[in-house]
Formats: structure tokens, sequence, C-alpha cells
């Protein structure tokens, strides 16, 4: 253990992903200890935080959030530690914050319980001698042989526990080589890592499935470290007999089950990502058609259409229709983040038609899209209102696109799958559209008839 600590390492720590625009895979150094002893790059890990943050695709630029973090070693290219990055948020700021202080404080905790630790563990081992001797390491072994000035001529593994088995020790004798035996195992391992990094799944295998329960059931912890000791008692103490069976029985299932959310809300995150990327990717394109289509609109003649432009027209508003049902599909698998889309109106010719004083609108009616404001619209008596929220298209969406004058797009509460329709329709039924953010309806109309129709 000793020579373990004193050895030379360079850790790296990086962010590593796969873009989800271009698939590429992606690493990013986000801090270096240096060559150093082990043991001091342990005590330097104690105080050194990562913040998790996007990181950017070296083949497209697309920025994006890391899915592991993974520390390297580089001078052998082994991956000395790695851990999948999760979302969920379960642990809150203030939470960690009293974690770290904890600890930080672990020290000072366990030598308030320590004698009452080392109590109960002797005790443990001396109720399961056998197969807690059985668990001990061979240098295990040998430092307890040594806390009792004891010597051994064994020479496999086997027949030093044999031996010591067989050596017939009282009970004082046993205490004493279960204290040697244990002593790096509890201080340079357990103590000097912390409970916020043990690794409990390679524990058992490393140093025993009965030293490790017993660690994860009774080692001394504060209070916001219990949480921690929850998740590793989910992992290590699966079966047991005793009154509390049914207990573990049942923090085992609950842990599977937050293990499998945590997973499922990992890559729900990765894979909204993705489809936040293909919906930026279709609206440039929209974009395109769009700036195409004005042009076309600004250069035609407006007494006489030239029958290709006509067409060119028409095919383009097709191709829109087409990406309009393509950006549904996603729309259906995201529909816990609606996708907010905020635009500058399109820059139609204008007609001469607006007055300083501003424009009547009696006679007229007017199309919202958007949020609930179908109350307020009661309220209107100078023209009539018509209110949609925006979120389906549905045939009352359809009726208000028809009846409306002039149609108004709240930016902030309509999809954009429903502000792409009804820009469609005013285009092909040259009618006045508006996109605000406002959402009073007088100070809506206001707007409406400080600006000239537009068509």
């Amino acid at each position: 253990m000793q020579k373990m600590m004193n050895k030379m390492i360079h850790i790296k720590v990086l962010f590593k992903g796969h873009c989800p625009r271009c698939k590429r895979y992606n690493e990013e150094v986000i801090y270096d200890y240096g060559l150093k002893p082990y043991w001091v790059v342990e005590k330097e890990m104690d105080s050194v935080k990562h913040y998790i943050h996007d990181i950017s695709c070296k083949r497209c630029a697309t920025a994006f959030s890391p899915e592991s973090l993974v520390y390297r070693e580089s001078v052998t290219g082994s991956v000395y530690y790695e851990r999948p990055i999760d979302y969920d948020g379960q642990t809150n700021p203030e939470t960690l914050d009293l974690q770290m202080k904890e600890h930080e404080n672990r020290f000072e905790y366990f030598r308030q319980h320590e004698t009452e630790f080392w109590d109960g563990f002797t005790a443990h081992a001396l109720q399961n001698w056998r197969d807690s001797i059985n668990e001990l390491r061979p240098e295990e072994l040998l430092a307890g042989l040594a806390g009792l000035d004891m010597t051994t001529n064994a020479r496999t593994v086997n027949q030093l526990r044999r031996d010591i088995l067989n050596r017939g020790m009282s009970i004082d004798q046993k205490i004493k080589f279960w204290y040697a035996a244990n002593h790096d195992y509890v201080y340079d391992q357990l103590l000097e890592i912390g409970p916020m990094g043990w690794y409990v799944e390679g524990d058992v295998k490393q140093f025993g499935q009965l030293r490790t329960r017993y660690v994860v059931l009774n080692y001394p912890m504060e209070e916001a470290h219990e949480r921690l000791r929850t998740d590793m008692i989910g992992k290590v103490v699966r079966k047991d007999r005793g009154d509390n069976a049914f207990l573990f029985k049942r923090i085992a299932q609950l842990s599977d089950e937050l293990n499998r959310l945590s997973d499922n809300l990992r890559d729900k995150h990765h894979h909204i990502q993705e489809m936040r990327a293909e919906i930026e990717d279709k609206n440039i394109k929209i974009h395109e058609l769009y700036q195409a289509l004005k042009s076309e609109r600004r250069d035609k003649n407006i007494i006489s259409r030239d029958p290709d432009d006509i067409r060119k027209i028409q095919d383009l508003k097709s191709l829109i229709n087409e990406l309009i049902l393509a950006q549904d599909e996603p729309k259906k698998e995201e529909r816990q983040e609606e996708v907010v889309i905020e635009e500058v109106p399109i820059d139609f010719e204008r007609s001469d038609s607006a007055t300083e004083e501003g424009r009547n609108l009696e006679g007229k009616t007017i199309g919202i899209i958007g949020g609930q404001r179908a109350k307020q619209a009661k309220e209107i008596t100078e023209c009539r209102i018509l209110t949609h929220t925006g979120y389906t298209q549905d045939p009352e969406f359809e009726s208000l696109l028809k009846e409306s004058d002039e149609l108004v797009i709240l930016t902030q509460f309509v999809s954009h799958a429903a502000m792409w329709t009804a820009k469609a329709h005013a285009i092909d039924q040259n009618k006045s559209i508006h996109y605000t953010k406002a959402i009073n309806l007088y100070r809506i109309l206001d707007d409406i008839k400080k600006t000239p129709v537009t068509h």
C-alpha cells in the first residue's frame, strides 16, 4: 500500500462525448494535476472541483453537454476513473456544499467515533472469523501476524490462511491481529479517500463482501453523507437473512429504480440535444427559403405575374409545407420542452395607407395566436378579436386563420409549427401578420394601428 501511495502518476481530467449534430467523438481536458506522487494527487482531489459545462465539437463547432467525466493517467494512457455525468438534478448546490464541508471534516469526525467503529468491526470479524480471514489479501495477513510479532513459513496464500486459522489465537490476539491487518484499509483507503470517493462495487472485489458490507452500514458519516450511504446500501447489501432483510431488499430495489431513471434521464438529455440541433438546421433552411420567397415577391410584377414566378413561388410554398410536416415529427417526441422562436417580421412591400395618427381598426377581425387571451378579448369593442393558444392546429385554429383580416403572433407563447403555418397562410392570402412579445391586447392593437398594412 505504501509503495502504491508513493508511485508517480500524471492525472488529467477530461470531459468526453459525441456531438449531437455530426456524431464526432470529442474530448476536452479541463484540469491537469501534473506528474506527482499518488498520495499528493489524492489529497489535491479533495479540494479541486470540476463544474459541468458544454464542450465544443472540433469538427462542426457545435456546443453540447459532455457525457462522461474521465480521470486518465497520461503516461500509460490508462483510465484511472470514469463515470457518466447525470443531468437529473438530484443533488442541489446547498447539499453539495454541505457534503464538501463534511468531506473536509471527515478526519476529525472519524476520530470522535474511532473506538466505536473498531469495536464493531472486530466484533463482526470474530463472529465470522474464517470467512473474514479468507477475505484478507496476502499483505494484510502478513501485517496481522506482524502486529502479534509472529512469523510464518507458509509459501502460498492458502497455506498462510490455514496457518493463521490453526494457531488457536485468543480473543485479544484476534482483535490485535484484525486491527493490524486492516489498518491500511481503514486509514489509507476508507478515511483518506472519504465516502464521496468510494467505489463500493470495486471494493467488494478488492476487499471482500463482508468487510465492504460492514463499512457501508457502519462507517461514521455525518448527516449530508447519509444519502451516499443509502445509495451504497442499494449496491452492496442485496441479500440479508436477518430482521432487516425486507428493508435491505426494498432499498436495493429503489436503488435499481433510481439508477434506471438516472440512465433514462441522461439518455433523454442527450437525445433532446440531438433534436435541437436538427431543429436548428431546419430553421436555417426555412429562413433561406423565406429569404428566397421574399426576394421573389419583391421582384415580381404586382399587376401581372410571370408564370415562371408563380410556379417558383408555389414550389417554395410546397417545400415550406413539407418542412412544417417534417418538424412535427420531432415535436411529438420533445413535448417536455416547448421551443419558442422569436422572429423579426418579414419586410414585405409596404403600402402608403398608414398615417401618423394610426389606422382605424373598426370592422376589422384581428386573429391573435399564442397564450390565453380570450377573457381580455371580450373587453375590446373597437374591432373583433379572435384568439387561439397556438399549441395545436385544430379546426378552431384553421377557422381563425380564415376569418381574420390581420394576424398577430405572440412569439413567447406559440409553437414554431403554428407560427410557420400562420405565416404561410398570410403569404398565400396576402394578409398582414405581426410579431410581438407584448401580452396586453390594448398595447398590441396600438402597435397594429401604427403599422401600415402589408400585402
